[in-house]
C-alpha cells in the first residue's frame, strides 16, 4: 500500500497564514474565499504579467508568471492540470461548529432538500459586517516549483496591504505552516522571510472509521455534473483524492508520468452523515456574472478496511477534495474515529 503512495513523497509546497487587519468599515460576503482569491489575483497581476489583457487570453502564457498562478487549466498537452494556488479561506467558529454537527443557528438557514436530493440545503444571505481593527486569517498555499513565489507575495501583501470587497486590510503577521514567524508589521524594515518548503508523507496509518469534514462547500462532479449524493462521495472520495494526488504530481512537480495506477482497495460502508448543499451563488467582477459555487458541506462517517486509502485522505487535506481549490472550496479535515 504505501509502494503504491510512494510517489506523494515528492510533492512539496510552502504555505502561509496571514493575518489580516481592517482598516475600514463595511460588509464581506458571508463566504469570503473567491472574493479574497479575486483581490489577491487584481493585487499581484501587475507585479507578476506586464502584458496587456492579462487572464484568460493571455498572449504570452508560457511565459507568464500570473497566468501561471491564476489562470493556466490545461497542459501544454491539453489534458487538465490543477493550478498551483490553492486558498485557505477564514473559517468562523459557527461556521465549524456547524460542519462539525452542531446546531443551524442564524445567519445560517437549512431548509428542504432540493429537487432529487437527500440531503438538506443550507444558506447564508447576511453580508458580514466588518468594522477597523477586525481580523481576518487566511492561508495561501503553492504547490511545486512555483511555491518560490510566495515570498515575494507575501512581502507584495505587506507593502501595499490588499482591498478585500471595498475594504482596505493591511498585513499584520504572517506564518509558514510550521508556525515559524515570516513577517510582522511591527518590524517593517525586516524583509519577508521565505515560508519553508514542506513535503507531502504516504505514512502508515490504520483506521478502521473515520470522519470525514467538508469545511468549505466541496464540489464534486460525476460525469460534468455536480452530484450531492451522500453515497457518491463516499465511493468516490478515495479514488478521487488519489486522482488529484496524481494530477498535481505530474502537471505541478516536474515529474515523469506515473504508470497506471488502480484506486486503493478500501473496502468502505456509510457509517452516518450530517451533511448539507450549500447554496452559494457567487457574483465574479471580473467576468461580470455570475458562477456557482453550491457545494456540500458537514461530515461523513466511514467505516471497513480504509487503511489502504488513509495516505489519499491526509493528502486531501493539503489538496483539498474536488474542484476549485484555488477558491478554497474543498477543505476537508480528515478525523481517526477507530
Amino acid at each position: 500500500m504505501i509502494a503504491m503512495a510512494d510517489f506523494l513523497n515528492q510533492i512539496v509546497y510552502r504555505e502561509a497564514w496571514l493575518t489580516l487587519e481592517a482598516l475600514d468599515a463595511g460588509d464581506l460576503p458571508p463566504y469570503t474565499g473567491s472574493m479574497l482569491r479575486g483581490a489577491l489575483g487584481h493585487l499581484l497581476r501587475p507585479a507578476l504579467c506586464d502584458g496587456p489583457g492579462c487572464g484568460h487570453d493571455c498572449q504570452r502564457p508560457d511565459a507568464c508568471r500570473y497566468y501561471s498562478l491564476f489562470e493556466r487549466s490545461r497542459t501544454a498537452t491539453g489534458r487538465n492540470a490543477p493550478k498551483p494556488l490553492i486558498m485557505e479561506p477564514p473559517i468562523s467558529e459557527d461556521w465549524e461548529s456547524i460542519a462539525l454537527g452542531g446546531p443551524v443557528t442564524l445567519p445560517f438557514r437549512s431548509g428542504a432538500p432540493a429537487a432529487g436530493e437527500t440531503v438538506p440545503t443550507l444558506r447564508n444571505d447576511h453580508v458580514l459586517r466588518i468594522g477597523p481593527q477586525t481580523l481576518l486569517r487566511t492561508g495561501i498555499r503553492l504547490l511545486g516549483p512555483a511555491s518560490i513565489a510566495l515570498g515575494g507575495i507575501i512581502d507584495v501583501i505587506g507593502r501595499q496591504g490588499i482591498n478585500a470587497g471595498g475594504v482596505r486590510f493591511l498585513l499584520s503577521s504572517a506564518r509558514d505552516g510550521t508556525g515559524r514567524l515570516l513577517y510582522d508589521r511591527r518590524f517593517p524594515l525586516v524583509p519577508a522571510q521565505m515560508p519553508v518548503l514542506m513535503r507531502m508523507a504516504a505514512e502508515q496509518e490504520r483506521a478502521r472509521r473515520i470522519r470525514i469534514v467538508f469545511q468549505t462547500p466541496t464540489v464534486l462532479k460525476l460525469e460534468r455534473k455536480a452530484t450531492f449524493d451522500p453515497v457518491d462521495f463516499a465511493s468516490r472520495f478515495f479514488e478521487h483524492s488519489l486522482a488529484r494526488a496524481v494530477q498535481v504530481h505530474e502537471c505541478l512537480m516536474g515529474q515523469p508520468r506515473l504508470p497506471w495506477m488502480d484506486p486503493p482497495a478500501v473496502r468502505v460502508r456509510i457509517a452516518g452523515h450530517r451533511l448539507f448543499h450549500y447554496l452559494l451563488p457567487r457574483h465574479s467582477y471580473r467576468q461580470d456574472k455570475w458562477m456557482d459555487f453550491d457545494g456540500m458541506v458537514g461530515y461523513l462517517d466511514l467505516e471497513g478496511d480504509l487503511d489502504a486509502g488513509m495516505p489519499f485522505a491526509r493528502a486531501a487535506e493539503v489538496l483539498h477534495f474536488g474542484q476549485k481549490a484555488a477558491f478554497g472550496l474543498g477543505k476537508v479535515r480528515v478525523l481517526v474515529l477507530e
